[in-house]
């Protein structure tokens, strides 16, 4: 079951819409997630996404990452460790949930927290370098303990971004190219720089909080046909009528996304040719 906070993560706008392990779609996997096959894992990582999102360039996913409906990322995009929401624009270059290096402690070397960094070499195995609580050179006591960065809904991130592991980036924010986000951002900010700094909210206080409690991310954009979107104020009153009126959010539920495999030359022009006789 989902929790409140993976909700959030997700971009599930509270409706409870659970990741099953069991729906993975390897043959027509390009419904669900446009450029799937430029999505690249490691350490066994899974893409839980409400279908559809769209991958323009190579994206590297390095732990599981839940990404909420009609995300779009740019090209050369990491994920180390990060949820992002729906409506998510992901500039090209840009990093999600990296780790920043301790300055406080003994050193900023990540072997105080990453076994793996050192310990594929002999050296792991002399007694005086292994923590001798520890399970030889697999573990070490020491740990980061940051939660993955939150990207919300509706959220726009410039090219080159960086967003360190822990923050919460609140819906509806825009980040400069360029930044690195090393704190939380409230909603609907807008911020630049090294570290970014929150310049001014997007929107009127009062059109920011009617906007927060509709969620209208919640909808598809078919839902939203004819929704007047140059004047924010103007479109949360009739995105408010049509809830009033009933209007059902959509709720696809999580697939995991896979990299599909390409077919044979020969399965390529069987399919080409049933094609061509209709």
């Amino acid at each position: 079951m989902i929790t409140d906070q993976r909700r959030h993560r997700a971009g599930t706008a509270g409706r409870g819409t659970k990741a099953s392990a069991g729906r993975r779609y390897p043959d027509d996997v390009e419904q669900h997630a446009r450029g799937a096959q430029r999505i690249n894992r490691s350490n066994g990582a899974r893409f839980l996404a409400e279908p559809p999102v769209r991958i323009i360039g190579a994206l590297t996913i390095r732990s599981d990452t839940h990404v909420g409906a009609f995300t779009e990322f740019g090209k050369i995009v990491e994920i180390q460790s990060a949820d992002v929401g729906r409506y998510g624009e992901i500039g090209p270059g840009s990093i999600l949930g990296a780790i920043s290096h301790p300055t406080t402690w003994l050193s900023a070397s990540a072997f105080q927290y990453r076994a793996s960094t050192w310990g594929w070499h002999p050296s792991a195995d002399a007694v005086e370098t292994v923590d001798p609580e520890a399970d030889g050179r697999t573990s070490f006591r020491g740990t980061r303990g940051e939660e993955p960065a939150v990207i919300g809904n509706d959220v726009h991130l410039g090219a080159n971004v960086v967003v360190l592991k822990g923050v919460r980036i609140g819906d509806g924010c825009v980040v400069a190219a360029g930044a690195v986000v090393t704190k939380d951002l409230p909603p609907y900010s807008i911020a630049a720089g090294l570290p970014a700094r929150v310049l001014r909210r997007r929107l009127p206080d009062d059109v920011v909080e009617e906007l927060l409690r509709l969620q209208w991310w919640r909808f598809s954009p078919n839902q939203l046909s004819g929704v007047p979107f140059a004047d924010p104020r103007a479109a949360a009153a009739e995105i408010g009528r049509r809830v009033d009126a009933g209007l059902e959010p959509y709720a696809p539920g999580f697939v995991e996304i896979v990299k599909p495999t390409a077919p044979a030359p020969a399965s390529r022009w069987r399919r080409a040719a049933r094609r061509l006789r209709g």
